[in-house]
């Protein structure tokens, strides 16, 4: 992230803005394996900010994805195979939904990456009246990336986005694309429906597979641009006055093996955490108290965990890449060097996040979600 928001920095400069970009890390932070935004510095599990919101400039490498859970109630427990012929009948007879004149076509991607179907039996804390069971759809929209319907979302997918881009390079050998005045509002519009079709096919799926009994709990989403200078990288916004919740409960998905968990959702940072953290000082210095306490951002999930690799303890820069040394747990003085983490071998972290979010108040825990099955069909 230090790479990342030094590019940024300098590219603000450049059009005569205050060098203010910041990232406010969330307890799931890790790496982007997404080796474009990897390698323009940018990391996951978090908010990131450049702006008041409102100036027209906005920084394609973040690459919104507009991925998000949403978590819907059942009075009965879902029978296993039943959903399995619901997903085949989907899968063989694609579903369709028209969103400002243009029909498109559903992309299912449940099955990929990180992306999943859980079901789950509810351990209720709360006053709210929750059903027995619930399940999360967690998929994002690869429909939107290219341009197939319209200006796209991804610059390196849309050859449309690409060719509108300018592009900067940095002195740390990296083209940041970059959107301007009403390119930069074109864009903006553009994700804004994108946001409307993420919610809108979860909910469709939700229906196509567990029938119209479902209750819907929630449906945020975690990884998208929220105004011209705001990116959330895979965190959930508790903003209460956000236009964009129709919520207050968001899920945090951890592992398939152990429980998920329910939270509602909060004002956060409040000053005694920032004190407690060691923050005051540093927030004050770089005049970013009031950001700070502003933060509104809770985990989405548990975030990577690289279990041969304690740390990174130098950074080699040559022919324009930069290699991690990085020191193994097993033995300190032995190291693996790395240069893209694409293919490292991972695993996810558990219930530390839930404790730390407790611990650092960023919302209230309302239930535990006890896993029975997870699809990735």
């Amino acid at each position: 992230m230090k790479y990342g928001l030094a590019q940024i920095h300098l590219i603000q400069e450049k059009y005569g803005l205050a060098p203010n970009a910041y990232f406010i890390s969330s307890p799931d932070e890790t790496i982007s394996r997404n080796k474009f935004r990897w390698n323009s510095g940018l990391g996951y599990g978090g908010k990131i900010n450049w702006g008041n919101g409102k100036e027209k400039l906005i920084f394609l490498n973040v690459k919104p994805n507009h991925c998000g859970i949403l978590v819907g109630g059942l009075e009965e427990e879902p029978n296993v195979v039943e959903l399995i012929e619901q997903i085949d009948e989907i899968k063989n007879n694609p579903l369709y939904y028209t969103l400002n004149g243009q029909e498109i076509k559903i992309n299912w991607d449940y099955d990929v990456s990180n992306h999943f179907i859980n079901c789950f039996r509810v351990q209720n804390f709360s006053d709210i009246d929750f059903p027995p069971y619930v399940f999360f759809i967690h998929g994002s929209v690869p429909e939107l990336q290219n341009d197939d319907y319209g200006l796209g979302l991804y610059v390196d997918k849309s050859n449309t986005l690409k060719e509108l881009a300018i592009k900067e390079a940095t002195p740390f050998e990296t083209v940041q694309h970059i959107l301007i005045d009403s390119d930069a509002k074109e864009y903006l519009n553009y994700n804004m429906k994108a946001i409307q079709f993420s919610k809108i096919k979860r909910e469709l799926i939700a229906k196509a597979i567990f029938g119209s009994r479902i209750q819907l709990i929630c449906n945020p989403l975690h990884q998208y641009l929220q105004d011209y200078n705001t990116m959330y990288l895979g965190s959930n916004c508790t903003d209460p006055h956000s236009p964009l919740n129709d919520s207050d409960i968001f899920p945090i998905a951890l592992r398939a093996d152990i429980s998920c968990y329910l939270f509602r959702g909060k004002k956060n940072l409040n000053q005694v955490i920032i004190k407690n953290l060691n923050f005051e000082k540093r927030a004050e210095k770089l005049e970013l108290m009031a950001q700070i306490k502003e933060a509104n951002i809770l985990p989405h999930g548990g975030g990577y965990n690289f279990p041969d690799i304690k740390r990174v303890v130098r950074v080699i820069e040559y022919k324009d890449q930069r290699y991690f040394v990085c020191s193994l747990k097993s033995k300190m003085e032995r190291v693996k060097i790395i240069r893209d983490v694409t293919n490292l071998q991972f695993k996810y972290r558990g219930r530390s996040v839930v404790l730390k979010s407790i611990q650092l108040e960023l919302g209230n825990l309302v239930a535990r979600l006890n896993p029975l099955f997870s699809l990735k069909v």
